[in-house]
């Protein structure tokens, strides 16, 4: 069965009509589902916490001075698809599960919205890929898709993110909210056959996101533990230390995800688990937001200087970039360069550092 019939394609090419032998709804279908208050309280209260932290870190990022090079841009990518998909994961999801809302009450509302987060999953997995590929250049001049981020070859590139964005968005089958499950499913859960609901366009998105950027983010972990060596400065310690971390829990939420949901997709699965694939969608759109807050010092200032006016950081004893070099000063104290005992050239600068 072509999957075009089940596309936002089809509805945008024939009146604005869902393909009726998939999405037609029978009144006694029109009735509200069951309510998970409690599941739909969660998912608001988390989608909302993770979007206050994730939101200062955003604007941190689009204030910067190097918001034009690669990484930010990056950065900057996935922090517009991440904040979309939170509040459709979290804040609209919540209330569908609050108040049981069913897909034939909101038919063209939740297919088009599943469209929405279609394209916005797998172009967030293709930017996720490039992020690692950016990290593993950063780190190691030697690899061999550094090139990729180099001049306008780099604007090619995200040129290609958003032509595959838009081809998942127009011309594959949505995600539709469950009232049975109170996750996002392919299947209606209208009586008809699931396997017609089929997305082969994310299985294999999810595969290769899978297995790239866990590729990827070893290579980094193998290079800063085995090939950049040892370092007496702690300042790089402590660096190689926050990158493996911040590989090791993007890579856990976003390969977790891609699992469970192609499972899901083709074999029966208990309610447990699809919550949980529902969940660590979640926790993949929100998790940067805290891995900014807690592993990248140069964001992390910016958001405490927007958010806390000068006195009273001063009054705290929060001293960031001029007032902490001035405090160390006035304290006897001098700031040293770190150094790298092994001599290998890298650079933090983007991840870590101002």
């Amino acid at each position: 069965m072509p999957s075009l019939q089940l596309s936002l394609f089809y509805f945008l090419t024939n009146s604005f009509t869902l393909w009726p032998e998939a999405y037609s709804c029978n009144e006694s279908m029109r009735l509200p589902g069951p309510k998970w208050p409690v599941y739909g309280i969660y998912l608001v209260v988390s989608g909302t916490f993770l979007l206050s932290l994730y939101l200062p870190c955003y604007i941190a990022i689009l204030k910067s001075k190097s918001r034009k090079s690669p990484t930010y841009r990056l950065m900057l990518i996935l922090g517009s698809l991440d904040l979309t998909a939170l509040f459709i994961n979290s804040i609209l999801a919540g209330y569908y599960a609050f108040n049981g809302i069913s897909f034939c009450q909101l038919p063209i509302f939740m297919f088009t919205t599943g469209a929405v987060t279609v394209g916005l999953w797998v172009s967030g997995c293709f930017a996720s890929i490039l992020m690692a590929m950016d990290r593993c250049a950063e780190v190691n001049p030697q690899f061999p898709l550094a090139l990729l981020f180099r001049g306008r070859t780099f604007n090619y590139v995200i040129f290609l993110l958003f032509i595959y964005g838009m081809y998942a968005f127009l011309f594959t089958q949505p995600v539709i909210f469950s009232t049975q499950y109170h996750s996002y499913l392919y299947d209606p859960m209208i009586g008809n056959n699931p396997k017609i609901y089929l997305n082969y366009t994310t299985v294999v998105n999810n595969t290769l996101s899978t297995v790239l950027t866990t590729g990827m983010y070893f290579h980094l972990c193998y290079y800063l533990i085995f090939k950049f060596g040892y370092s007496t400065s702690m300042w790089l310690y402590k660096s190689k230390r926050q990158i493996i971390a911040q590989g090791i829990i993007l890579t856990f939420f976003h390969a977790s995800t891609s699992i469970i949901y192609e499972y899901v997709q083709f074999f029966p699965a208990p309610w447990w688990l699809i919550l949980i694939a529902h969940i660590s969608w979640q926790f993949s759109s929100g998790c940067l937001g805290i891995v900014y807050l807690t592993l990248n010092r140069t964001i992390r200032n910016s958001v405490v200087k927007m958010i806390f006016p000068k006195k009273m950081r001063l009054y705290f004893g929060w001293y960031i970039g001029t007032d902490e070099h001035v405090a160390l000063e006035q304290a006897g104290n001098t700031l040293k360069t770190a150094g790298n005992a092994v001599g290998v050239g890298i650079n933090f600068d983007s991840y870590f550092q101002n």
